[in-house]
């Protein structure tokens, strides 16, 4: 066994080949393959598909963060929002409207827009998921997951600025087995997972898979009696494999979830009304939220209720075609469909100051061919890519007592809509040479052509009184046009003053490239440099819109990333030590920002915009042992430095203008550490125990640009309290560290185990966003502690 793993170890070219393929054969329904050194014990080994190839994490020249989805599952990562807790340098923003922000070193983009893409895209098994929205129920039956950072775009069909993040479904099995996961919590939680996998016969095996997670509610009014939260949510995929030959797979993934929960109301933390000189007394005196993630406060009847009824399905065909002993030809088609429909109330208030409805759908098509190729000394890809995606997005917004209503002719209701159509090209290509025995040159390079139309407007909801509003102001500010006669239900949004649908077109192209050389300079030490070129697509926002002048397109924002890195095995693969340094130049950074009414009627507007130049540098250690037989210790943290390093002038969130010249980015902390200890036990010869925690810290951090001083100056309500400021630190996400445990025990063939779970056990209170909406400023907390029990079995 050791003159074995000696040359599994072998940094030569045939070995790692070698290598490839014994691990490969190695990978189990978890994604783990367990290395068998001359040590007793040692940690466990990853494979992963970051390349296309299956190769070891501690093999890839790049920073990865790779976990099984039995790991994910002990560490409750049970949603995208929770890859915080493991993965260095992540960081999960709720958006108001309950769209999920991803960013990874820095980098993320804050809209509500359906149809935004996003910094850190995500896939499952290499099949984009193209809107964030699509990614929120994955995490269920999975192999593992696969955290790529920095500039992706090459391998994947998605360019991206931040990251990218790859789940990988468990696959169906040869022989019979199934499994089954049940937890009961707080607030009557109950989460149950389940599987049966295996072959139908000697080429045919399929897997089937279900999640469901039903919960009462968690949110509490603290003016009256009443609660919000509840959750309802159900997953499902099903996985055909068919194999006929040695030289053909076909795989079928059909995956999709439900939702409908209830959408989270907001904590409420000033009343500052967008329209100066105008507000309701009862809004700007009503009780602002109490520390504490329960409370909060919304509509105490709405003519709607504040749920969700979202859905996603989406499927896919993979052919994987050997045309030679060493060339696979594979094509990858898939369709996903996506329909939102949820209602929401932002202002943290039982008066109906902003409440909206959102109604949307997408449909994408995507089809990828590509060629992958070995020999002794080179792996390569060469392939081709077309996306086309349609997305219908309409917000009906409700104000009746905001200082909009008040200050502008009694209006208090409207709509926006934003349909668009994207069409996507793009061929790329890669190469690893291995030109010594322990030198490899890897190059990569993609073209990608993105074609964008928009057509949508703000309208009036049906009642005319936004029409008879937009014809007063329109007649006054366009005198010389004809009077303006805008009927219920038209459009409002004018363009120099004719009002009617609103038509934007954006077409891009870029060439996005990567170069890196990695070092093998032992079997257990590797050492990596690269440079690459990354992109993220234009946009065009969806807005509620006074001016067409705010429907502009951003262009697509750009990052220059430097890494320098290494990856180490010590004590015979008992422990491991994996840091890089990086510094991204980043050009044309995207987000949602203010602009000032040209009418000069409406205050401080929203819109995209460009932040021209901005630059991002840090370093991620991470740190695994385990020092005696049972014992896991492991420690992450990234520290990131980010900065606006061009003059750019825009409005903050309370509407004054200044320099973002030397900010921070939001949502973005300096310091993220995760650490985990985990201690396995026999108690008998047929029975073990087992317990572990995790510690998640976030140093604070921003939900806005913003300057506090120029924040903490300003007159919160001029025309009710006049000499009364905003807090300055209104839009602080303050720093917080959780706490997860768990202590069970297992039976020794692993057939079941029993254990009870904590999360938050601390109950710090602490939030992931903080933000503005008209006349509000407000939070949106995260999840108190909860705790409860869970019984795993396998058949």
């Amino acid at each position: 066994m050791e003159n074995t793993v000696s040359s599994l170890l072998n940094p030569n070219a045939s070995a790692r080949k070698f290598q490839r393929l014994c691990l490969a054969a190695a990978v189990s329904s978890t994604g783990i393959f367990v290395a068998a050194p001359a040590a007793a014990f040692s940690l466990e080994e990853v494979v992963v598909t970051a390349q296309k190839r299956q190769e070891s994490a501690q093999e890839v020249g790049m920073s990865i963060t790779a976990l099984s989805g039995d790991s994910l599952l002990e560490k409750s990562v049970i949603a995208t929002s929770d890859l915080g807790k493991v993965v260095p340098g992540f960081v999960y923003t709720q958006a108001p409207r309950g769209t999920p922000i991803y960013t990874l070193r820095g980098i993320g983009f804050d809209d509500n827009s359906l149809a935004s893409a996003p910094t850190v895209s995500t896939y499952m098994d290499e099949v984009a998921m193209p809107y964030p929205v699509m990614s929120r129920h994955t995490t269920f039956d999975l192999e593992r997951v696969e955290v790529l950072k920095g500039p992706q775009g090459i391998l994947f069909g998605q360019n991206s600025t931040g990251g990218a993040i790859n789940f990988i479904a468990a696959k169906p099995t040869e022989e019979f087995s199934a499994g089954v996961d049940v937890s009961y919590g707080r607030f009557n939680t109950s989460d149950v997972r389940g599987y049966v996998s295996g072959a139908l016969s000697d080429t045919f095996r399929v897997r089937l898979s279900g999640m469901k997670i039903d919960s009462d509610e968690w949110q509490k009014s603290y003016t009256r009696d009443d609660e919000l939260g509840e959750q309802d949510i159900f997953a499902g995929r099903f996985i055909a494999e068919w194999e006929p030959t040695e030289d053909l797979l076909v795989t079928l993934n059909l995956h999709g979830w439900t939702d409908k929960s209830d959408t989270q109301a907001a904590q409420l933390l000033e009343v500052k009304p967008s329209l100066d000189g105008f507000t309701y007394p009862e809004y700007d005196a009503y009780p602002r939220s109490p520390d504490d993630a329960r409370a909060a406060d919304w509509d105490a009847n709405p003519p709607l209720p504040f749920v969700r009824d979202d859905e996603l399905m989406q499927s896919s065909v993979r052919v994987d075609y050997n045309l030679a002993e060493d060339i696979t030809l594979t094509s990858i088609t898939s369709y996903a469909s996506y329909e939102q429909n949820f209602v929401q109330d932002t202002d943290g208030s039982d008066l109906q100051n902003f409440s909206l409805r959102n109604i949307g759908e997408i449909d994408s098509f995507s089809q990828e061919l590509r060629l992958t190729g070995t020999s002794d000394s080179l792996e390569w890809i060469v392939g081709a890519n077309y996306t086309e995606d349609e997305s219908a997005d309409k917000t009906e917004y409700y104000y009746q007592k905001n200082s909009v209503n008040q200050g502008f002719l009694g209006i208090f209701q409207s709509y926006s809509t934003a349909d668009q159509d994207v069409k996507n090209y793009a061929a790329f290509a890669n190469l690893a040479w291995s030109f010594s025995d322990n030198l490899t040159l890897n190059l990569g390079t993609r073209y990608t052509k993105d074609e964008r139309d928009y057509e949508g407007c703000t309208g009036d909801l049906g009642d005319g009184s936004s029409a008879f509003a937009f014809n007063t102001i329109l007649d006054l500010i366009f005198p010389d046009l004809a009077p303006h006669t805008i009927q219920p239900g038209g459009c409002t949004t004018s363009d120099n003053g004719i009002p009617g649908l609103v038509n934007r077109s954006l077409d891009e192209d870029n060439v996005s490239w990567r170069v890196g050389l990695d070092w093998q300079v032992t079997p257990d030490f590797l050492t990596y440099a690269n440079i690459s070129k990354g992109y993220k697509s234009g946009s065009i926002p969806a807005v509620n819109t006074a001016s067409a002048f705010q429907i502009q397109p951003v262009v697509q924002e750009s990052v220059l990333a430097y890494e320098l890195g290494f990856k180490s095995d010590l004590m015979e693969s008992r422990a491991q030590l994996n840091a890089a340094a990086f510094y991204y130049d980043y050009s044309d950074k995207q987000l949602r920002g203010r602009i000032l009414d040209p009418f000069g009627i409406f205050g401080i507007l929203e819109t995209l915009l460009n932040i021209p130049e901005s630059e991002v540098y840090g370093v991620e250690v991470d740190a695994k042992i385990t020092p005696v037989e049972g014992l896991l210790l492991g420690v992450a943290a990234s520290y990131v430095e980010t900065e606006v390093t061009s003059d750019f002038f825009a409005y903050d969130p309370v509407g004054n203008e200044f320099n973002y010249k030397g900010q921070s980015f939001p949502h973005t902390p300096e310091l993220h550490i995760t650490a985990t200890a985990n201690y396995e036990f026999g108690i008998s010869q047929t029975l073990n125990g087992f317990i572990g925690a995790d510690v998640l810290y976030q140093d604070e951090t921003t939900g806005l640009f913003n300057d506090p001083a120029l924040v903490g100056s300003t007159v919160a309500s001029p025309t009710l309290r006049p000499g009364q400021m905003v807090d300055p630190d209104t839009f602080k996400v303050d720093s917080y560290a959780t706490v997860d445990a768990r202590f069970g025990v297992e039976a020794a063939d692993g057939s079941w185990k029993a254990w009870i779970w904590g999360r938050n056990i601390t109950d710090k209170y602490y939030w992931n966003n903080s933000t503005q909406s008209l006349d509000n400023l407000y939070r949106l907390a995260s999840m108190p502690r909860t705790y409860g029990a869970a019984v795993s079995y396998r058949f």
